[in-house]
């Protein structure tokens, strides 16, 4: 079914990485193998590392030169894909972006593929996905001087059964149209957004324990 959407691939692949140094050089693999040959052309990976641009050269992929501006901490994901989008010429302004980060090296392309039918479906701006979290938020305090407290919303509930059911957002797999970018914030959502829910504890690799337990179960 994608195969008739139009659509573009952007995975973000920068150089510097504070937790597990030239991660994204270790973990390009496992996404790059799992991405149909036929969207090969689709692909753009926007990186600042030279290694990775070869890496992304052997697949035939496209290369986005990825600036300092949004190469550093700071830089938002949203900027990133203002960049990209600015760069990388679509065949509509209303043409599907899956952006794929390199960091979940357990997504399989046949969820991508779920993804991308649930977004059709939803009729909705973006798409992110969404997990369950262990501790509500109604329970959680922002530190404050002198040992004290500050709630991040007001609220005066005791009881479990009244908060709210909440859930984190992750980038697992995010996905928008090019021209509701604009209403988009920085971590890519808006009001207009469909979460999708994933149901396998799924691993963000961010320091060298979390590829030792890829590898392991790779292995």
């Amino acid at each position: 079914f994608y195969r008739d959407i139009e659509m573009k691939i952007i995975i973000p692949a920068r150089k510097g990485s504070k937790g597990l140094p030239f991660k994204n050089r270790k973990l390009f693999k496992y996404t790059a193998d799992d991405i149909p040959i036929n969207m090969y052309d689709s692909v753009h990976v926007a990186t600042d590392d030279h290694e990775i641009a070869k890496l992304a050269e052997s697949y035939d992929f496209n290369i986005l030169p990825r600036p300092r501006k949004v190469s550093n901490d700071t830089a938002s994901t949203k900027a990133l894909m203002e960049y990209a989008l600015e760069n990388i010429e679509l065949d509509n302004k209303d043409e599907t972006i899956v952006m794929l980060y390199l960091t979940y090296p357990e997504r399989s392309w046949s969820e991508v593929e779920d993804a991308i039918a649930e977004f059709a479906r939803s009729g909705s701006d973006s798409l992110l996905c969404r997990k369950e979290i262990k501790t509500s938020p109604f329970l959680v305090l922002k530190e404050e001087k002198n040992g004290r407290g500050s709630q991040l919303f007001y609220h005066d509930l005791y009881r479990r059964q009244d908060y709210p059911k909440c859930f984190e957002i992750s980038h697992y797999i995010s996905i928008f149209r090019a021209s509701s970018l604009p209403e988009l914030n920085n971590n890519m959502y808006n009001s207009n957004t469909f979460f999708l829910k994933i149901e396998k504890d799924i691993i963000d690799v961010d320091t060298k324990k979390d590829l030792n337990k890829i590898n392991g179960k790779r292995s």
